[in-house]
């Protein structure tokens, strides 16, 4: 018996070390753990006493003396069962948002290079295979076993293109999402379709392409004018108003083709491509916009004509804007709101 006694204060001595121990507790089951430790050390604090008690005592431990001993072990067994599983939550949120993480990034790849989303499978589910993100399957579920949900926007206009703007999260807008029910693996209302919403327990992750788009735009707009340039040295040196020489004043509107050159002069503030209107004729083509005579005339294709959010690039012409204006004569981007000088312009 006293063998027994001993090891058993053996054991409850030794949880006075768990304060140790603490620090390496998540910080979200602290105050948990930390009341689990100090049921534990009063629990055994009087089971301690109880087998002090004993050793005086010849008759054994009384009724009341075991149901209370049992009554401490149930309350320790029900607070070690809730952090137990606690910890198995934290551990299946922490891996459903690496997978999630793992989808952002194979989105974000996939729109470098495409400019655009790939489409949900099914009712929205993550597209994995390999004309997708091309991910491993598992990467379609969360770590509960549930499908995530993914989503993304279609433009109203350009209607199999992603609308990079087009979805709502948490008020703010991005170009698609990625949702997990969370431990009660159920997804919340609000979460079936944007406006989307971190509330329950529901992981939200929003996949927004600003940075991307940004880099895009700035890419476009330095081909663009790069090739102002070279229209306007078609141009440079020709006299342009029958004036006997070479003159740079007293420009004319665009008329007739580039390749010609006599009538019209870019370098001049009424530049070709300010005069350009709807069905306008140059070279034997007919443009409606100056974006677009650029790249028909150097066959630069017609992704070019749309900036990231899917508006045409906008001209700075001399009747809009001064030549103190940093949009004068060169190839802008309206921006994430697609309206010209409301701050968000992207200028090369």
């Amino acid at each position: 018996m006293t063998t027994n006694i001993k090891n058993f204060r053996k054991l409850a001595d030794s949880y006075f070390l768990v304060p140790c121990a603490l620090c390496q507790v998540p910080f979200d089951l602290f105050p948990l753990t930390f009341l689990f430790y100090i049921v534990i050390v009063t629990g055994f604090m009087r089971l301690n006493n109880m087998i002090s008690n004993h050793k005086l005592k010849t008759a054994g431990f009384t009724l009341l003396e075991l149901l209370l001993a049992l009554g401490i072990l149930g309350i320790i067994a029900v607070f070690a069962v809730s952090i137990s599983h606690s910890t198995r939550n934290l551990a299946k949120i922490n891996e459903t948002k690496n997978r999630m993480g793992g989808v952002k990034r194979a989105a974000l790849a996939y729109y470098q290079t495409q400019r655009d989303l790939p489409a949900p499978v099914g009712t929205n589910e993550v597209p994995v295979s390999e004309s997708g993100l091309n991910l491993v399957q598992k990467h379609r579920l969360d770590a509960w076993g549930r499908y995530l949900h993914y989503d993304r926007a279609l433009h109203p206009v350009f209607t199999l293109r992603t609308d990079i703007t087009g979805i709502t999260v948490d008020s703010k807008t991005v170009a698609g999402v990625i949702v997990s029910g969370g431990p009660d693996q159920t997804i919340e209302a609000v979460n079936t379709g944007s406006p989307y919403a971190t509330v329950g327990d529901d992981i939200v992750l929003p996949i927004s392409v600003h940075e991307q788009a940004l880099a895009h735009a700035m890419h476009d707009l330095e081909i663009l004018q790069d090739k102002v340039r070279a229209l306007d040295k078609m141009f440079a040196g020709v006299d342009n108003n029958s004036g006997s020489g070479v003159d740079e004043d007293g420009c004319v509107p665009a008329i007739g083709c580039p390749q010609s050159g006599t009538s019209n002069d870019p370098n001049c503030s009424f530049a070709t491509l300010d005069a350009i209107s709807a069905s306008y004729s140059f070279c034997g083509i007919t443009i409606d916009t100056p974006t677009e005579l650029i790249a028909r005339f150097y066959d630069l294709g017609e992704t070019i004509l749309l900036d990231p959010w899917l508006n045409e690039y906008v001209w700075g012409d001399a009747s809009t804007y001064p030549a103190s204006d940093q949009r004068f004569h060169r190839f802008f981007s309206a921006g994430p709101d697609g309206i010209a000088g409301n701050g968000d312009d992207v200028i090369p």
